[in-house]
Parts: C-alpha cells; structure tokens; sequence
C-alpha cells in the first residue's frame, strides 16, 4: 500500500472489486459495517457507495487508500478465520496500525527524525496545522493525545520553510494548591518550571544546540503569558496551550495578538480547568462558543479513546469522566 501523504488533502475515487456475497453481508443491516468504516475515516471525509459486485469510495485520498485496503482485508480474514462479531474492527485495526506505523510518517523541514503520528486523529490535525489557511486553530481534547507535540512540530516546519518568520510559545501559569495570589503571578510575566513542558518538546525535536540558535536568532521564543500584552505578532505562528486554564480576558488579549500573516493555534482541553476559585468561566470554552458556526476557526478535537501517551492514561480518563462530577469537586 503506497500512500501520498503530501499532506495536502486530494480528493480521489476508487472501486474496489468484491464477491458479490461480501458486498450483501457489507450493506447488511442498513451497512452498519460501512457505516463503521465511515465513521473510523471521518476527519477524511469517506463516503461508500455499494454496488453489485464492489464499492465506490470516495473522499481525500489518505481514506480512500486506507478504505480499500480495510475491505481487501475483510475479504482476507473472511476466507482466513471465518466470519466473527469483531471482524470489521479487526481489519480497522490492522490497515490503520500498519499504515502508522509504516506509511504516514512525517518527514518535516527544521526537523532530523521522522514525526510519526500514533492516531488518525493527529494525521488530521497535522493535517490542518500544515496546510489550513485559517489564521486561528484549535486543537481541543484530552490530556495525551499529542496536541503539543504535533503543533510545535509544525510550528518549526512552517519556520525552516520561511512559510512564517517566528515560533512564539506560551501558556496560562496555574496556581499551585499553598501559594498565595500576589500582583507577579496575576501578571503572568515571570518564568518558571510551568514552561518546562514546552521546552521538553523543543528538546524531543530539535535538540539544545538547535533550540539555541534559534533563540538567538529571534526565531522562537518561549514566554510567560503576561509578556504577550501590548505585542503584535506579525508573521508568526503563536501557540498557546493548556489554554482551558485562562480566563476569557487573558484570552481575548492572547487571540488579539495576531499580525499580519499570522496564527495562533490553540490548545487544550476544556474539562481539565484549574482556574482560581473554580468558579471563573474558561477562556477557550468561551472562545469556542464565540467561533462556532464561523468560518474563523479550524477545530479539530481528539476524544479520550485517542490517548496515545500510555493506555493506562486512556482507561483513566474513561473513569474520570464516568465518575460524574461532585466526587472531582470533593476531590479538588
């Protein structure tokens, strides 16, 4: 299986030729099976069409690829182990596992090693973050799922191809359980181990003598957040995360920072907020709610079964989110 992975997305076309008994037993109960392979290929737009002896899809190309490939391999564990209850999400598993693995890497200017996304989900938001013309991005879910990762990552791509001239990096610092509220922390502008995370990717991509040049070189930047106000950020690609935990002044000085040529990527995940008193409404739901049904915004947003930083992390979050929310109260 070869897969253009440009990424600019094509929309493509193909049939892919079945026994007629397996496309019966496919459309069979209203074709949930399709309809299951549909939904696994979303963010790609699928769309199949059942005829006699085949299937028309159509859709960008990464998902057409992958959704024949998923049909040629239901055809093979049919005839390998027999019909089961799980076959469909088995042959998902298989394609999509194979093509992560192998054919979707990311080879990326500015950046040695290979980014390889570990889900579907990050395919699609690197996706957006390298090709999207929208001047503002959301990448919007749970902790683990590579928001910061993939948008560093693209950051520093979009600089080595001069496609934006500055990589400025931040986020909202949190108020430790023991510390008392003075004027430095409500202005946000000191520096400290709150930013580590950031640095940590930077390490993780390009290394400390690379992140130092940069520097110097006035390419990028990691700041506290209270050293944005007053700025103009033209030509620049601005991230902001963990941005749950801002307030809806803080962010609208954030989004008001955009030059001329510029971007800000948000990211974070709005039902992780540890905004002081509890009570305060966060910054990133209120501007989601601001940008919805506009064409100003991409968003993308990564569910808790999209966690890849330890499945472990995944089955957690399934229970928080289960546990309802007076016992997180209680425990907060």
């Amino acid at each position: 299986m070869e897969l253009h992975h440009d990424p600019t997305p094509v929309v493509a076309s193909k049939a892919v030729s079945l026994a007629p008994q397996l496309v019966e037993r496919l459309v069979a109960g209203q074709g949930a099976s399709i309809r299951r392979i549909e939904e696994a290929l979303r963010p790609y737009h699928l769309h199949v069409t059942p005829r006699p002896d085949a299937l028309a899809l159509a859709g960008e190309e990464i998902a057409v690829t992958l959704a024949a490939s998923i049909f040629e391999k239901i055809d093979e564990l049919l005839r390998t182990e027999g019909g089961h209850e799980g076959l469909v999400d088995a042959a998902i598993t298989a394609v999509v596992s194979h093509a992560l693995k192998f054919e979707l890497a990311y080879r990326l200017k500015g950046i040695n090693q290979a980014v390889r996304p570990m889900s579907l989900s990050q395919v699609g938001f690197m996706n957006t973050l390298l090709t999207s013309d929208r001047s503002l991005i959301f990448g919007v879910g749970p902790t683990g799922t590579g928001k910061t990762h993939l948008a560093i990552a693209a950051g520093l791509s979009l600089l080595a191809d001069g496609r934006i001239k500055h990589l400025v990096m931040t986020r909202p610092r949190v108020m430790l359980e023991g510390e008392a509220m003075t004027a430095a922390l409500r202005a946000e502008t000191a520096y400290d181990e709150q930013l580590t995370p950031i640095e940590d990717e930077l390490r993780q991509l390009i290394g400390h003598e690379e992140i130092r040049q940069l520097t110097e070189r006035g390419m990028i930047e990691v700041m506290p957040l209270g050293r944005m106000r007053g700025r103009t950020f033209n030509e620049t690609m601005l991230l902001v995360d963990e941005a749950q935990n801002m307030t809806v002044g803080k962010m609208r000085m954030a989004a008001t920072r955009i030059g001329r040529n510029g971007r800000l990527v948000v990211t974070g995940d709005p039902a992780q907020v540890d905004l002081a008193g509890g009570d305060e409404v966060s910054g990133l739901a209120h501007l989601l709610k601001l940008v919805a049904g506009t064409d100003l915004a991409a968003v993308h947003r990564f569910e808790a079964y999209q966690i890849i930083r330890n499945p472990l992390v995944a089955r957690l979050e399934a229970l928080y989110s289960q546990s309802g929310g007076e016992e997180m109260r209680a425990a907060a």
